[in-house]
């Protein structure tokens, strides 16, 4: 870097170059304090440091990414960017690289900015072969243009934060900008079960998509939001032959020539363990393979293809893919595991209709009683819009009521979720409620019993909070600490 700042002196001039050396190292020296003082304090560091950075310098986040040897891996979409980025990750250590990744989930462009400014040296070093960078649907465009991207990984679309995000339209809008902006040698990735994906322009870029080709073990559930209903090219109704969750499936479209591509990459068997991983037989365009998939999850079903779509795109051996994906545990927040006394207490986001009902879906498929928390927040983050608790199938919660013992509902609007679940038919009697995010962690572990699981279903702020109250009762540690 300290050569690359002398040419630049020398290529723009003194007093230019000298201008971009402190708007360089200004920048990023405020961002790394910014941090010190942030985890001194007990939080994370974000955000802040990169906002502040971003405004003494626009340019730092290529400036540092543009280091990298490799280049940069960007993943968005609705549901699945955390974990599909951290499996990614996952398949880039075992295949020996050096990488960087904003495994917080903090997918702004402030976020990412400060991903990297943590991982350079004081010098304005970026030491590294990747950066794997999860992405927000809205801010892809512009981190696209930012980043200039290799790889683009595109998990699905589906409705979510109408606050933010309108109609699903506008989130394909975006997510095409994004692609269509990518520089020419780049490699994309898609879901080929999402009709709203494969219409997308590619602007000329390979592709390599990926679906499933096997039958679910349980019965589809036809109620889970199905927000595309109409053709992408002619606008008439789609038909399925099969339909995995939501409009994920099988599609061909009756009136025109639309229908789902075959995948490049795909999942033709999996069947349950004894010891709770999951056998999966991946197809390939030339060959296939086996291995023990740890994540429980229809949905992981896809983020695990997506993975491997991507490794076998960086030409990432195959045997090394299959170990990486084998030793893989829960990211942040995504089906994470505590153990205290005994008892297990399990973590999963929820933030629209779609990832609520794979992740109640995902529960009801377990044995053993439920011990459920249900926290709902409506800050900036989450989306202040919560009209869409009312098309999550909370009903199946009412017919499975000999197995509950514990529902408790927390967050801020944890008046509305109780309402929410009373007319899912559950009896209000057993529906305790504790605004306070703390308490209703530690209340609901005092009624799980030993042995047993509780299962902690908060928004992204709301899950911020448990996190902090876990790690005080010595159950977790900061993210950042991992």
């Amino acid at each position: 870097m300290k050569n690359e700042l002398a040419n630049e002196t020398k290529e723009t001039g003194g007093h230019r170059g000298r201008l971009f050396v402190f708007k360089l190292l200004s920048a990023l020296w405020l961002g790394k304090f910014l941090f010190r003082l942030t985890r001194l304090i007990g939080r994370g560091g974000t955000t802040l440091p990169g906002r502040t950075a971003l405004a003494i310098n626009p340019g730092i986040a290529s400036q540092l990414a543009g280091q990298l040897t490799g280049g940069t891996l960007l993943i968005t979409g609705t549901n699945g960017k955390t974990t599909t980025s951290a499996l990614v990750s996952t398949i880039l250590k075992e295949n020996g690289c050096r990488y960087i990744h904003n495994y917080s989930g903090s997918n702004m462009i402030w976020g990412i900015t400060s991903t990297l400014i943590e991982a350079s040296t004081p010098a304005g070093r970026l030491d590294g072969n990747w950066a794997v960078m999860e992405v927000d649907e809205g801010a892809f465009p512009s981190v696209v243009h930012s980043l200039r991207p290799h790889g683009i990984v595109v998990t699905n679309i589906f409705r979510d934060q109408l606050d933010r995000y309108g109609e699903i339209d506008q989130i394909q809008d975006s997510i095409e900008k994004g692609l269509r902006a990518q520089p020419e040698k780049g490699f994309q990735v898609l879901n080929a079960d999402d009709p709203s994906l494969v219409a997308l322009d590619s602007g000329g870029k390979k592709r390599v998509t990926y679906g499933l080709e096997t039958e679910l073990q349980d019965p589809v559930r036809q109620n889970t939001g199905r927000d595309i209903k109409t053709c992408p090219a002619c606008h008439k109704k789609l038909e399925y032959t099969k339909i995995y969750f939501a409009h994920l499936g099988h599609y061909y479209c009756p009136s025109c020539s639309y229908l789902r591509p075959k995948p490049d990459i795909k999942l033709i068997e999996h069947i349950r363990n004894s010891d709770g991983t999951t056998h999966l037989q991946i197809g390939l365009p030339d060959d296939e393979f086996a291995l023990n998939f740890p994540l429980l999850g229809t949905y992981n079903l896809y983020n695990v293809l997506a993975a491997v779509a991507c490794g076998y795109a960086l030409s990432v051996p195959i045997p090394v893919i299959r170990q990486a994906l084998e030793r893989v545990v829960p990211s942040f927040g995504r089906m994470e595991k505590f153990s205290v006394n005994s008892k297990t207490m399990i973590m999963a986001l929820i933030k629209n209709p779609v990832s609520t009902n794979e992740v109640l879906r995902t529960i009801l498929n377990e044995p053993g009683k439920i011990n459920l928390v249900v926290a709902i927040n409506d800050k900036i983050a989450d989306g202040t819009d919560i009209s869409w608790l009312w098309d999550v199938n909370f009903e199946e919660l009412a017919a499975v009521k000999d197995r509950l013992s514990t529902v408790l509902v927390s967050g801020l609007r944890a008046l509305e979720m109780a309402v929410r679940l009373k007319y899912a038919g559950l009896d209000p009697g057993q529906i305790e409620i504790a605004e306070d995010t703390g308490r209703a962690v530690k209340s609901a572990l005092e009624h799980t019993a030993s042995g047993d699981k509780l299962y902690i279903l908060p928004t992204y702020t709301a899950m911020l909070e448990m996190h902090r109250h876990i790690n005080r009762m010595g159950l977790g540690k900061p993210y950042w600490e991992d």
